[in-house]
């Protein structure tokens, strides 16, 4: 309610704002997938492996995403991906995350920063029983709902 005499607009101007908004994300960790190497035939070839396998790793991850991520700021739903480079020691050298779609810069950056946390290191790709660099790829689902709480 406002007095007649006054504009509506301006005397809102002193009226403080709240976000009220929420959100409630699930993802799901499809898994972990070793991107082929060209340069190896595939019968020499032995893919990279985790301490405790795919479960341990995606376990791992997650915890990280829980630690690291602000759920409540992110309304994100579809498929993402977080490619490791994991050289012949077994140490995670590079991490890329994507697709890049329109705001999604600062939640690409946290999904990164969470897997790059997840620093155990593996057991390395091999070709013809030596150890050689390996990219691996993880495919994770996200759905969100976002809800407005001002009238709860």
């Amino acid at each position: 309610m406002a007095f007649a005499q006054v504009d509506v607009e301006e005397s809102m101007d002193n009226i403080p704002m709240i976000d009220n908004t929420s959100s409630a994300v699930a993802y799901n960790v499809r898994g972990i997938y070793q991107i082929k190497d060209t340069s190896c035939q595939p019968s020499q070839f032995k893919s990279l492996v985790y301490p405790g396998g795919s479960a341990a790793y995606i376990r791992d991850l997650k915890e990280k995403l829980q630690q690291n991520v602000n759920w409540n700021t992110y309304v994100i739903n579809g498929l993402f991906f977080v490619k490791l480079d994991i050289n012949k020691d077994g140490v995670l050298t590079k991490a890329e995350a994507g697709p890049k779609v329109e705001n999604s810069d600062l939640f690409l950056k946290d999904l990164k920063e969470a897997a790059t946390k997840v620093n155990k290191t593996w057991t390395p790709a091999k070709c013809n029983g030596n150890p050689v660099d390996s990219k691996a790829i993880i495919k994770i689902d996200f759905s969100s709902m976002s809800y407005d709480n001002a009238f709860n």
